[in-house]
């Protein structure tokens, strides 16, 4: 072997430690958002980052540890296809893995970390565009909204009273169950046919 291959394999056997060491916490971090997906909830890189610090999974950055963090969360979400990001709007980062949660599931624990109001208007609205169909009041008690039911109450009285939430509308069915339409969707008679059939006339009919 001449002294320059000699220096070559040198140099490549130094290099891979350095290789190794980038994707431990690549790795560490992939299964941090894992693990908090399989448990039913988002993660967030402030969350990220304080745990990182606190395992000491990061490297020494040569610049601060956030934007260090901030390199490394890149990496993990191009790296692993199940990795995803969600930006909120007040700028904050959230990840979740698509093994263990949907897209959308992951939105609702996103907007829940927000306004209630907005959040209870926002998914009746797509459900009354979308199917069409009203909402039963009890679904905000259930995962992953996991609100009480009197939570929902003031919440919806709350919004009774802010222009922006006008179009929320309830209607009531024969078993007195409580289901939420959007006016802009649904007509009041409409709705409450729909509410109907999915509270009785469904299992009646099956």
């Amino acid at each position: 072997m001449t002294k320059t291959s000699a220096s070559m394999v040198k140099t490549e056997k130094a290099a891979e430690p350095n290789r190794v060491k980038e994707t431990e916490p690549i790795a560490a971090i992939a299964a941090m958002i894992r693990q908090e997906s399989k448990a039913g909830k988002l993660i967030s890189a402030s969350e990220i980052l304080r745990r990182g610090a606190a395992q000491k999974i990061f490297p020494t950055p040569a610049a601060g540890p956030a934007e260090e963090a901030g390199n490394i969360l890149r990496k993990v979400v191009d790296e692993n296809e199940d990795l995803h990001e969600l930006a909120a709007e007040d700028g904050s980062r959230s990840y979740y893995s698509s093994q263990f949660m949907t897209g959308a599931y992951a939105g609702i624990l996103l907007q829940k970390q927000g306004d209630p109001l907005r959040l209870i208007a926002e998914i009746v609205r797509q459900n009354s565009a979308a199917y069409p169909r009203p909402v039963p009041l009890d679904l905000f008690t259930q995962p992953p909204f996991g609100l009480t039911l009197q939570d929902v109450l003031n919440d919806l009285e709350r919004m009774s009273v802010r222009d922006e939430y006008r179009d929320i509308e309830p209607t009531t069915t024969s078993t007195s169950r409580v289901f939420l339409y959007s006016t802009l969707h649904l007509d009041s008679e409409h709705a409450s046919m729909l509410a109907e059939w999915f509270d009785v006339g469904q299992s009646d009919n099956p």
